[in-house]
């Protein structure tokens, strides 16, 4: 029996498994930068996000 290690999907979830964190904080953050700039435009892409 052969055994193939997925290794792209192996360093993904065990070695670096904090990236999609900081892919959300990323997203807060410009998301309230908008927010501050045009807040009716930020709220109406909260809404169809959802």
């Amino acid at each position: 029996m052969t055994v193939i290690a997925d290794y792209a999907q192996l360093y993904e979830t065990q070695i670096r498994p904090r990236r999609g964190g900081l892919k959300r904080l990323a997203v807060l953050a410009v998301w309230a930068g908008l927010f501050l700039i045009r807040p009716r435009l930020a709220l109406a892409i909260w809404r169809e996000r959802a």
